[in-house]
């Protein structure tokens, strides 16, 4: 991924807050899941720099990737996770992709009892939260990172 960030001339940092944790996961399918949200957040942020944010509660650990670059709007973000959905086809892309990399992520998530969700203003970026619970099997009852983390109110 880094190298597909600086060939797209991106600055992205990595930051975790709440410390080193353990979790139970598939690590193929998170690493799976990271990559294409990472890849998307190079793909439409512009150049901008990518901040990736590692957190964790009691129940629940969250990755968040947020861009700077195009953003979506309001319908386009309920649409995401659409298969086969792209935000504008008009768009060039460098990296390519069928359509299908935010379904099949969220389905990762979804086998592991987590979610992504998705905040994003038009021209500011968005971010993608994937969140986990820590003990496969739980709740997850408090988000670490919340969608909406890194935008202005």
């Amino acid at each position: 991924m880094m190298a597909l960030a600086v060939e797209h001339k991106c600055e992205v940092s990595v930051s975790s807050p709440g410390g080193h944790f353990d979790i139970d996961v598939d690590p193929r399918r998170i690493r799976r899941v990271l990559t294409n949200l990472i890849g998307n957040a190079i793909e439409h942020g512009a150049g901008k720099p990518i901040e990736v944010t590692v957190d964790s509660s009691e129940s629940a650990v969250s990755v968040s990737v947020r861009d700077h670059g195009v953003g979506m709007s309001p319908e386009q973000s309920s649409q995401v996770f659409g298969r086969f959905w792209r935000a504008d086809s008009a768009r060039k892309r460098t990296i390519g992709g069928t359509g299908l990399g935010l379904a099949i992520s969220l389905e990762d998530a979804r086998v592991h009892g987590g979610r992504i969700d998705v905040w994003a203003v038009e021209n500011d970026g968005a971010n993608f939260v994937l969140t986990l619970p820590r003990i496969p099997g739980t709740d997850i009852t408090e988000l670490p990172i919340e969608p909406n983390d890194g935008f202005e109110s």
